[in-house]
């Protein structure tokens, strides 16, 4: 297949798979209308992709699934802020969310979420697990994992507008787990983003957030099952090679030292993936 034909050819695909999914769901008028929105996701985000093979090179199975998971959930991947990462990675096509796209799902079953990364200087008071005080050092906020005290995550119903609490994820347990997936590109890209995501997907499993949602389960079970996926073993790459390219569609990572790894992904927050 040319090259040049190879948008195209996914599109078309793509639409196929989102329009057999939703037919019996939706009716044909918007099974119509919502595959081509979700081939034109894929598009736009295989065009934009560092290393756009990749994908094409993902088993049909993957590539179904992750279709059928923008399609039920509404969330798409692609654009300056993803609400979805795909991920290629060892021939399956990984369907990660990202932070907004948690926000987006808990705010739609009636609760609005918020992260707020806080600093080392910043004044916090903790009592039983939640927040009670913060006071932000302005001019020192943090700028990646290093000078991170936390995440307050707080939660809001939207129906009265109610505080339900204002939950804390310490820095130590976040680094911890970027440490465990490899701090990927999406980390290094967006480490905050990624902080933020973590600490949502965190009160969530804990129950913090009372949402009731099959979309939200759907969107979690996904997210962690592609985190869960083993990296593939690091090589060495002459410091005078090329530098690598990226395996998930977000801004490329930061310059390597000498020993990097061939396919690295972490979570996005949850931006965008724990991720």
């Amino acid at each position: 297949m040319p090259r040049r034909n190879a948008p195209i050819s996914l599109r078309r695909r793509v639409e196929r798979y989102a329009s057999s999914m939703l037919l019996d769901l939706v009716g044909e008028d918007r099974a119509r209308e919502a595959s081509a929105r979700v081939g034109m996701a894929f598009a736009a985000a295989h065009r934009a992709a560092r290393n756009p093979q990749d994908i094409e090179k993902c088993s049909p199975e993957s590539i179904a699934s992750a279709v059928a998971l923008s399609a039920l959930t509404g969330l798409m991947p692609g654009g300056a802020l993803p609400s979805v990462w795909l991920v290629p990675r060892s021939g399956d096509l990984q369907w990660m969310i990202s932070h907004r796209g948690l926000m987006t799902l808990c705010r739609r079953a009636g609760y609005q979420l918020s992260a707020v990364p806080v600093g080392q200087a910043d004044h916090i008071q903790i009592e039983y697990g939640e927040v009670t005080e913060h006071r932000a050092a302005v001019g020192e906020e943090p700028t990646g994992l290093d000078d991170l005290a936390g995440v307050i995550v707080s939660c809001r119903r939207l129906s009265d507008g109610a505080i339900l609490g204002r939950y804390w994820m310490p820095g130590s347990a976040i680094r911890k787990r970027a440490a465990i997936r490899g701090a990927g590109p999406v980390w290094r890209s967006w480490p905050l983003e990624m902080a933020s995501k973590t600490a949502i997907k965190w009160a969530c499993a804990r129950g913090f957030v009372p949402v009731e949602s099959i979309e939200l389960d759907q969107a979690l079970t996904a997210d962690t099952r592609a985190e869960m996926a083993p990296p593939p073993p690091p090589v060495e790459v002459p410091r005078a090679a090329m530098p690598l390219p990226s395996d998930v569609f977000a801004p490329p990572p930061e310059p390597e030292p000498e020993t990097v790894e061939a396919e690295i992904i972490d979570d996005p927050m949850g931006l965008g993936g724990d991720s």
